[in-house]
Order: structure tokens, then C-alpha cells, then sequence
């Protein structure tokens, strides 16, 4: 079918070959959009789920699995049982800046009402009194600061005169 005028256009021949393919293209593209899109291709055999396959093994491979399947949970159970799970603070790993907790703090899972199930850790009361209390464990300097009733003087930006040295 070749285009001759559309939109009062004149083509030659090669021009209307170009654009019956390229309609015959968008055609196939809706067509699998379509497909796709309404999931009617799933109503076609061989796109389901595999149910069967070509083998079901014998009695001799079950058997082995299923001990293997025993042994790979008996020592899962083990491992979990064996050692608690380090402590993480998120990618890093095991912390880097040592650790400061009391010995008798422990986490308890509660259902908060709004979070949905968090950790709470119990006599975290005595960890922040160890750290409070400790000469190298990092603090928050300004509430210390203010637990001191050091003050620092007024911030002056754009003065002649502010000195720099002078924070605290």
C-alpha cells in the first residue's frame, strides 16, 4: 500500500516502503505491549510454572537428601545455639572505636505500638553512667559543656574584630 500524499506530503517509492514498515513495526510493538502488559500471554501452554520435570530420582536420592537436609538444619541449630551474633553497627563491622557497655545489659524485643517490634536494651541506664564516667569513651560536648555551665562567647561573623582562638 503506497503512501503517495499524507498530510500533503509527496513521497517516492522508497519513502512509502520506509513508512509501511515503519508502521507495520509500531503495530507489532502495540501488539506485544498489549501481550504483555494484560498478561495473555500466560493463557498460552509451556508459559506456566514448571510442575513436573524430567526426572523425579529415585529412592537412593531421596534418601541422601533428606539426610542432608537433616545434618544442614542440626547444625544450623548448633551454630545459632553455640555463639550469639556479634554485635554490628551497620556496614562497618565490628566497631572500630571500642566497646563500653555494662555486662548486665541485654536486648528485649517489645511491640512498640507505632514501630512495630524494636529492640530495647534493658540497664542501658548503667552503660551510659560507664560512659559517662569513662576518661576515653567519646562524649557529647556541647550537653557536657553545659553540665560544666561553660559557655561559649557569641558567635561573631563578619567582624573586624572576631577572634578565632577564642571558642570556648
Amino acid at each position: 500500500m503506497p503512501f503517495t500524499s499524507f498530510f500533503a506530503a509527496d513521497w517516492n517509492a522508497s519513502q512509502s516502503t520506509a513508512i509501511s514498515v515503519d508502521i507495520a513495526m509500531l503495530v507489532i510493538v502495540g501488539c506485544c505491549l498489549f501481550a504483555w502488559c494484560s498478561d495473555i500471554y500466560r493463557l498460552c501452554p509451556g508459559w506456566g510454572a514448571v510442575r513436573r520435570f524430567d526426572s523425579d530420582g529415585n529412592e537412593d536420592r531421596r534418601a541422601r537428601e533428606s539426610l542432608l537436609q537433616k545434618d544442614f538444619d542440626h547444625r544450623q541449630a548448633a551454630a545459632l545455639e553455640a555463639s550469639e551474633a556479634p554485635k554490628l553497627y551497620g556496614a562497618l563491622g565490628p566497631p572500630t572505636w571500642g566497646v563500653l557497655e555494662s555486662p548486665n545489659q541485654q536486648e528485649v524485643m517489645v511491640n512498640h505500638p507505632v514501630h512495630g517490634q524494636v529492640k530495647v536494651r534493658s540497664n542501658f541506664e548503667e552503660t551510659q553512667q560507664l560512659r559517662r564516667e569513662s576518661t576515653w569513651w567519646a562524649k557529647d560536648e556541647r550537653y557536657f559543656a553545659e553540665q560544666a555551665n561553660l559557655r561559649r562567647g557569641e558567635l561573631c561573623v563578619n567582624e573586624p574584630f572576631a577572634k578565632l582562638g577564642s571558642a570556648i
